[in-house]
């Protein structure tokens, strides 16, 4: 039986996700494939490369508090909320990351991003990352907070703009199973945006009104995926994994507040376990 991991995204409540995963690689779990988008792929990938830890987590949190990391003088300097070369090439030379492991390791990656032009979900496996970081940094450029990533005939933001959990790229893959790492509660819908809102994303990103249109689904989207993710746990297709309490920050550099969701999802994957 195949059996994937899906991973949502979630910003800072990523930290969750690195919980659940610090449980996984504790007990030795493994998965044949591992889809995410946005902080998921980025929490997925040193679940890949077998070095992500209690200690591992501890040294990254440190970090947070470097403005390089994310702020408003980037968003200024770089037309970029988040310091993607700071965090995609700095940071994994600091710590240090583990590239040979990654890339050897038998667990294949789809880091999902969103096609501004079609307004659909693009998936990139490790071969590709191995050319080019470009869709990992594309998989978390949030519309408004981040420029457009353009990479081969593609103009890239947020996986989650368009597939927010990942759930449905499996299956066309034809996975019979799925764990499914959610940061959010199971009672928590989307509503609809804005009219002001749908005016800002048409104003910003007019030039690609598949996207636009794909956005102004966007709570549509969420809700789906949330219900055919609880459709498929009382099937019996999958394991969800999801907070039990809030889960969330105030401010990007409430680091305590980080390694509470962090161990949160410790527990949380422990107990599903």
């Amino acid at each position: 039986m195949s059996v994937s991991l899906v991973l949502q995204g979630g910003g800072i409540r990523g930290w969750y996700t690195s919980g659940v995963l610090t449980a996984l690689r504790e007990e030795n779990i493994e998965f044949r494939k591992v889809y995410g988008v946005s902080a998921g792929a980025l929490c997925a990938i040193p679940y890949i490369s077998g070095q992500l830890s209690r200690k591992t987590a501890a040294a990254y949190v440190k970090n947070l508090r470097d403005r390089r990391f994310m702020s408003v003088g980037n968003l200024r300097r770089t037309g970029s909320y988040f310091g993607f070369d700071y965090m995609l090439e700095e940071l994994p030379r600091r710590l240090p990351f583990d590239y040979r492991a990654f890339f050897s390791s038998p667990i294949e990656l789809e880091v999902g991003t969103t096609d501004l032009k079609t307004g659909r979900a693009v998936y990139f496996g490790k071969d590709e990352l191995k050319k080019s970081l470009a869709p990992l940094r594309a998989s978390c450029s949030l519309p408004f907070f981040a420029n457009i990533v353009e990479y081969r005939d593609y103009a890239l933001l947020d996986g989650g703009c368009v597939e927010p959990i990942p759930i449905d790229q499996p299956l066309r893959d034809g996975s019979e199973k799925n764990v499914i790492v959610l940061t959010r509660v199971g009672s928590y819908r989307e509503k609809r945006g804005s009219r002001l809102s749908d005016a800002m994303l048409s104003r910003k990103y007019g030039q690609y009104p598949n996207f636009v249109n794909s956005m102004e689904r966007h709570f549509q989207t969420y809700n789906r995926e949330v219900d055919l993710c609880s459709r498929l746990e009382r099937q019996g297709r999958a394991v969800v994994i999801r907070p039990r309490g809030r889960v969330g920050v105030r401010r990007y550099r409430d680091t305590e507040r980080m390694m509470q969701m962090y161990r949160m999802g410790i527990r949380d994957c422990r107990e599903k376990l």
